[in-house]
This record gives structure tokens, sequence and C-alpha cells, in this order.
């Protein structure tokens, strides 16, 4: 009689870890254990037959309580082995007390339970269990893509699941059944080999759907950024596969592949109650709100992540604001406001989706966006001249200060010019860069002897809005909304996401550049960042050339060629106008500086030093744990979430932007005489010809 006491248990090994959880790809090992030894027995057994040595590599044993009763022994259930310095190895115990070489295989779909698939199963074993018939069906669909060929489904029930071939009188048959009567599923008998012609065999591929191309191509997905077309479907298809795909087929295909690995473009708006109670659980203090309408249907959504509202304290109170169109199947607006961190790099500060960019859109952008971030001293905002953004702003912010971009003006300005657009152009922008009032009036007249109506429409849209001279609060170099704008680059091929991936494609976003910053800041040896160390020290290389003579303790004349400059330390003022614009010493103050023995980055201000930089990232973003993990309360689970009334119009959606004005490049008919065909004059001009 065999000893009760002694229990086969089956240790998978040598596997890996998967992105939803599951260990796969591992080799299977059978060792005998006496339940009367203690712990430590068990540790030993198992170092022993994996030939691992417990003097360098630690095992930490956990064991997952489920509904099972355990009456007699903790192996009936599985436990979990992790090596502290290596990796995670699995061990697995089996309930029928004795050797056995079954294992419960895991192929899941994309149904809501698990987040990744195993796109090929390479094989199909004899007596192999599986979860559910759901992953049986998936696995045999796949293994017959794999080896290019089709069968007939004889019995389908949720007790059995059945094939054959289609050809008569084949070997190749499949069976299986669930297993005492559980939602296992156990091969019962396989012959996978074919007595049939090649023709039989592969002539209609009836498993090859489209459904089943959709989780072969998958990868191709995983990266926004890649192309990967329906037309390079049907040819990967054809050449690895032997597979002959029309164009129809290959785009339904990728539509099912980008629906697994994203998401149901519907399904997701009810998604995000849970996905925003695990930001607030993940990130507490961020700020995180969700706008239905009467009818349940989503309105807005806004995200400001607490590291992004700790990090705003240290950089200068500049805020730049955009709106970018999405092409999703629901179409809407993304709302990002963002500012320049102390290393002159893009801090996205809030993100919200609403339905378009109007009055109310951006009300309510404003008004979440002053809950999270507050007002600060010297506050001001930057975006292009859209209506909405500059009442909505007025509204919730009143009394601080608005600015328009200088590039937006420009574009308006073009479609007013009549004269040499290049001129005006590099006459304009010096004008919005101008550091002194002098240089402002003599750049102006000049623009007046070209087209006064120019200077007349500048003035009426307020200089102290675009230019820099003018501006009530110091914008420094910010004079341009292109910071939002390369957010909006950034995420190009992510506006077609659902709009929970998109969300959590911008967490993700913020994330990588948190933490590339972070460590920019911690390589950075010097009192300034890299960015404006670089600035600083070319301005010290030109201060060399230059002499001074001290007027006071604080007052200083400075010679640079013919030209003399007066600059005061106290005060920070040079008559450059760079000192106290940019808050930076310029190669005056530093002549200066230098001539007193101090050190000028002392004169220069916080929002460039390396200290505000790495405080502006000492929260890190951390990484939301896996889907599968996710404890939802239930008030939190039941609440609904439906999509907009609006939806994308037929048709293939318009990838890129439509030009502005100034994009447009109009070509110019060229004038061509009648009568001697030269280019450059008509007939009525011509001197060619004689009269």
């Amino acid at each position: 009689m065999a000893d009760e006491t002694i229990h086969s248990i089956m240790v998978q090994h040598n596997g890996r870890w998967d992105a939803s959880g599951r260990y796969v790809n591992f080799e299977v090992e059978g060792i005998l254990y006496d339940s009367k030894s203690k712990f430590s027995g068990l540790v030993t057994v198992i170092a022993a037959q994996l030939g691992i040595d417990t003097t360098i590599q630690g095992l930490e044993i956990k064991y997952i309580i489920t509904k099972k009763e355990n009456k007699n022994f903790f192996s009936k259930y599985p436990l979990c082995i992790t090596l502290r310095d290596v990796a995670l190895d699995l061990i697995e115990i089996q309930d029928d007390g004795g050797s056995s070489s079954n294992s419960i295989q895991s192929v899941p779909s994309y149904n809501g339970k698990t987040d990744q698939l195993n796109a090929i199963v390479p094989s199909v074993d004899f007596e192999a269990i599986y979860k559910d018939k759901e992953t049986i069906v998936a696995v045999m669909k796949n293994y017959a893509f794999s080896k290019q060929f089709q069968f007939l489904v004889r019995r389908s029930s949720s007790k059995s699941y059945c094939l054959e071939c289609p050809a008569d009188d084949c070997s190749w048959s499949f069976k299986s059944s669930s297993l005492n009567d559980s939602e296992l599923f156990k091969i019962r008998s396989f012959c996978e080999q074919h007595s049939c012609s090649l023709k039989d065999r592969i002539y209609s591929r009836r498993q090859a759907t489209t459904a089943v191309v959709g989780i072969m191509i998958m990868d191709k997905y995983e990266d926004p950024k890649r192309v990967y077309t329906p037309k390079d479907i049907a040819l990967d298809m054809r050449k690895q596969h032997g597979l002959t795909m029309t164009y129809m087929q290959a785009y339904r295909a990728k539509e099912k592949a980008l629906n697994m690995l994203r998401g149901d473009p519907t399904e997701s708006y009810n998604k995000l109650p849970s996905y925003f109670y695990i930001l607030e659980k993940t990130y507490p203090g961020s700020v995180i709100s969700l706008e239905k309408t009467a009818e349940d249907r989503f309105l807005y959504a806004f995200v400001a992540l607490e590291p992004c509202i700790r990090g705003w304290e240290y950089c200068r109170p500049i805020v730049v604001v955009d709106g970018t169109h999405l092409k999703s199947t629901y179409e809407g607006t993304m709302l990002i406001a963002s500012t320049l961190d102390p290393g002159g790099s893009i801090l996205p500060l809030a993100y919200a989706i609403v339905d378009s960019e109007n009055d109310a859109s951006w009300t309510w952008f404003f008004e979440r966006f002053r809950i999270a971030f507050g007002e600060r001293e010297n506050m001001c905002i930057v975006s292009d001249r859209h209506d909405s953004i500059w009442k909505a702003f007025a509204l919730v912010y009143p009394g601080l200060t608005h600015y328009a971009c200088i590039w937006h003006l420009w574009n308006n300005l073009l479609k007013k010019c009549r004269g040499n657009k290049e001129q005006v152009r590099k006459l304009y922008f010096a004008l919005a860069k101008a550091y002194t009032l002098q240089e402002f009036s003599e750049l102006m007249g000049r623009l007046d002897t070209i087209d006064k109506k120019l200077g007349v429409y500048l003035f009426d849209s307020g200089y102290h809005k675009w230019s820099r001279v003018h501006a009530t609060v110091k914008r420094t170099w910010t004079l341009t909304s292109n910071i939002a704008e390369s957010i909006n680059s950034s995420i190009t091929k992510a506006r077609e996401f659902p709009v929970c991936k998109l969300m959590d494609y911008m967490r993700q976003l913020i994330e990588t550049w948190n933490e590339k910053h972070s460590e920019e800041g911690r390589n950075t040896f010097t009192d300034l960042t890299n960015e404006y160390n670089k600035a600083y020290e070319d301005n010290k290389e030109l201060s060399h050339r230059m002499t001074v003579r001290a007027s006071t303790e604080f007052l200083h004349t400075v010679t640079d060629g013919m030209k003399r400059f007066s600059v005061c330390l106290r005060s920070k003022i040079c008559s450059c106008g760079r000192f106290q614009l940019d808050e930076i010493s310029c190669g005056h103050a530093l002549a200066a500086i230098m001539y007193r023995h101090q050190h000028g980055e002392d004169y220069c201000s916080a929002y460039y030093s390396n200290k505000n930089f790495k405080d502006t990232y000492a929260i890190p973003v951390e990484p939301l744990p896996c889907e599968s993990t996710w404890e939802i309360p239930f008030d939190v689970l039941e609440q609904i979430v439906l999509p907009p009334d609006s939806k994308r119009p037929p048709g293939r959606p318009s990838l890129k932007r439509m030009k502005q004005f100034y994009e447009v490049k109009f070509k110019r008919a060229k004038m061509t005489c009648s009568k001697c065909g030269i280019e450059g004059h008509n007939k009525k001009t011509c001197s060619n010809l004689p009269k």
C-alpha cells in the first residue's frame, strides 16, 4: 500500500512571465514530497530538483487560495516560487494525487477576460487540459491556420467539441470534452496525421477567418507609429501562409486586430469609471473628473496627475493650451495644457477629452484646471486666437494675462500682406522678439514703409498680447504655442485609439518623459540645466571682450565695441533688455559680475536651476497595475457611460489636417507671349517682332 503522506508535485520552470501575468514556455518536472516534513524540506527538495544554489538565490514560495476545499494538503492550491535575484518560476500542484503529464494550458481570447493572446499555438498535445471551451476553439483555429489545413466541426456543445477532416476517409480527427462536468476541457483523442490529398486538405481554408488573421497580425500594431496597411497584410499572408486575401478581407482583419489590441470603441467609454478609480488610487492627489449628460452619455473627461501638479510648482507659471481633433469612431477633441520645465523640456500638466472646442468645453476645462493648479503670481497663458479660449480664460481667471502665439498671429497678418512677404516676415518676428522699446519703434517704422495697414492691424491686436517688450509678465522664450503643437504631434497616431486607450497613452507618455527628464537631472552637475547653461556659457564667452567701469557698488557701465550699456546688479537690469526679460545673465551683466568677482549663476532665475529641475520630477509617475488585478468597488462597476451621440461619418477618415493659408503654395501662372512664344510678357508689350 502506497504511503498516503507522499504527494507528487509537478514543477513548471525555465519559463517566462507574459504581460498578463501568466507563466508560459515552461518545462515540467515531477518531485515527491513527504507532507510530514517541514516547510524547509519542501524548499530543499525543490532547490535540489531545479539545481538552485540556495546560498546564492533565495526561494520565496506563495500559494493562492481558491474556492476549492482544502481537505488534505496545501497541494490543492498552486504554489508560486520567486527567485529573489533572477526571475519568477511557477510551481503548480496537480489534484489527482499521482504523477501525471497533464498540464492546464491557457490560450485566452479577447473577450474582456485577459489582455494578451498567444498568436500561434505550435502544437496540440494529447490529454492536454484547457481552461474552457472558448480557449480550445481558439487553439484549434490557430493550429489549423499555422499548419495550413482545414477541418469540420462534427460536434459542438457545452460538454464536447469534436472535429474531423472535410475529406472522406481521412484519418485526422480531434475529440475533447469537459473534465468532470467543469469548465475545463481535456483532449481525449487526437490523430494529427492526414491520409487525404493535399488538395482536399487546404482547398477552402475555412479556418483562415479574418478573426484568426487578426490574431496573427496583432503584434504589428503594438507600436502605434508603425504603418501596416491591408495591402501589407495580404502580401504577408500570401508569402508566409500561402493564403490569398482580398483588400476588404485584409481590412476587416486589421480592424479586428485593432479591436482585440485596443478594445472596442463603444465599450471603452464604459471602462472610464474603473480606469479613473485606478488612476486616483495609484496617484492620490490627482484631479480627475468625468462629466456625463442626463442620458448617461459621455460629455467631458479631465485628468491632472499628482506628479504633474507638484512639478508645476517649480516651473515658470506660463501655461500653453491647445486642442487637437480625434480620429476615433466617435471623434471629439483633446484639450492639452503644458509648460516648459527648468530644463527647457515639455511638461504636460493636464489633458481632457471634450466634444469640440467651444465656450462650454473650454470653460469646463479651465475650471478643472484651476481646481488642480490654482493661481500663481505672474501666471499667464499662451494660445492661438481661438475665441472660445480667450472667453473661457477671462471668465475663469479674471485679471490674468493672456498672450497670443506669435506664429498664429503671423498667419493672420500674412493674409493682409501684399508686399514682399519674406521681408515682412523678418520684420514681424523681429518686432515680436525685440528687447527694447527703441528697437521696437525702429522696426515698426520700417514695416510702415512697406504697408501701413500691417502696422494698424498689429496695433489693433494689442502690442502687449504678442510683443515681448510690451508684455506685463515675463514670458522669456515662450512666445509661441509650439510646445502644445509638439504634444499634438507625438499623439498623432494615438488619436485613432478608443477613449480609454487614448487616456492611458497620454499617461504612459508622461511616465516616459518623467523618467527621461529625471535621469537628465541626476546626470547634470552644473548649477543650471544643460539647456540654459549653454546659453550662459555663450554669454560668458562674449563678456571676455568687454570692459567695465564701476559707478557705484551695483551700477556699472559696460563697453562692448562702440556701444555702451548700463548694468544694475541689484535690480538685475541691463539696458540691452535681455538681463531682465530673459532672467539669465547677459554678456554685459556677466562682465560686471566677474568684475566684482561674483558668480553669474546667482543672478539667474531659479526656474533655470538644476535643483528646480530635479524637484519638478521628484515624484515619479508609477506604472498602473495590470487590468486583470484591478479591484473595483461595486458602486464604480455599476456606473454606466454611453458613447456620445456623434459618430464619425462613413468613408475613410482624413489623417492629415487641412493646410492653413500660409502653408498652401500657390503656383503662379507663367505669362507667355502669343506672338513670339517667349515667357515673361504678353503680345501687347512684345518688342521682339516688328510692328
